[in-house]
């Protein structure tokens, strides 16, 4: 099993559960070092003074905050760690609410929560049942990585997941392009009811094994063949499309359904179509073995 990146409590009431937590995602992507092309040495980088050109040490560094005038506020690590939030290993549970007042947008990075031991399985197990028989969510906190993050945890299968949570003033709102829409924008009643019937022509159950990133699984296969020898050729620019100007709304929705229905638009049309389901996703290739990235390498993210 991979290593926990955390491990405390989870405080419920009274109930103390030792848990560890875990990263329920695993990063797939495909990552690259910078080397000197010639020799095929990795890329180091230095930190170097933009005043005189020298290299600094780490002893000399020291953290700023820039100023709307340009100055700087210079903090040393000893006057940080006064506002540092208190160090903590407990994630406290202070409410329950309904999920689906959880807009998603708020949602940040998913983990799993563990028991650590056979003796805290009993009240995580309770603690999960409950939530799954109320249909609620539990809000807390707790500090991570020297930071205090607000996290909603849910049960999911036999597990509890935990994921954190942007606070209300990291999210932007929507009111000032709502109102650049303004009122011109509504649609007619006719418009709404043929882009519904879109929708319905393309509404599936979703499966998330049926979609896969195409982009690594062919950068995957650039590389493989990179690797066999082969030459590797872009493929030739195509010119780009004049922007369309404001399309025949009703007309597009029109000629959108009777295509995706297979009815009309032109000859050599087929019969219609039955509703579509996900194409499943073609297992991707291995990945090529990697060399290990040196400690100042570019990571793609």
């Amino acid at each position: 099993m991979a290593r926990s990146l955390w491990s405390g409590a989870l405080s419920f009431g009274l109930v103390n559960v030792p848990v560890a937590l875990f990263s329920a995602v695993r990063d797939l992507d495909v990552h690259f070092s910078q080397l000197h092309a010639p020799d095929g040495s990795p890329i180091e980088t230095r930190r170097v003074c933009a005043h005189d050109g020298s290299e600094v040490p780490w002893g000399e560094i020291a953290k700023g905050y820039e100023l709307e005038d340009g100055r700087w506020v210079l903090l040393s690590d000893e006057e940080l760690a006064a506002a540092a939030p208190r160090k903590s290993r407990t994630i406290d549970i202070e409410w329950f609410v309904e999920e689906r007042q959880i807009d998603p947008i708020y949602l940040d990075r998913p983990y799993l929560l563990v028991p650590s031991d056979e003796g805290a399985a009993r009240a995580y197990a309770l603690l999960g049942e409950a939530m799954r028989r109320s249909a609620k969510v539990a809000l807390g906190r707790f500090v991570m990585h020297a930071k205090e993050h607000l996290v909603s945890i849910r049960p999911r299968g036999g597990a509890l997941t935990l994921t954190t949570m942007r606070f209300h003033d990291e999210v932007r709102a929507s009111t000032d392009i709502a109102e650049e829409i303004g009122g011109a924008a509504a649609p007619t009643p006719e418009q709404v009811e043929n882009a519904m019937a879109i929708v319905a022509e393309l509404e599936v159950p979703f499966d998330p094994s049926g979609y896969r990133d195409e982009h690594r699984a062919h950068l995957e296969q650039v590389i493989k063949r990179k690797q066999k020898g082969q030459t590797i050729s872009a493929p030739a620019a195509k010119q780009a499309e004049p922007t369309p100007s404001a399309p025949d709304l009703m007309g597009a929705l029109e000629q959108s359904l009777a295509r995706i229905r297979g009815e009309a638009a032109g000859a050599g049309e087929g019969p219609p179509k039955t509703k579509k389901t996900p194409r499943k996703a073609k297992k991707a290739p291995a990945s090529p073995r990697k060399a290990r990235p040196s400690g100042s390498s570019a990571r793609r993210r």
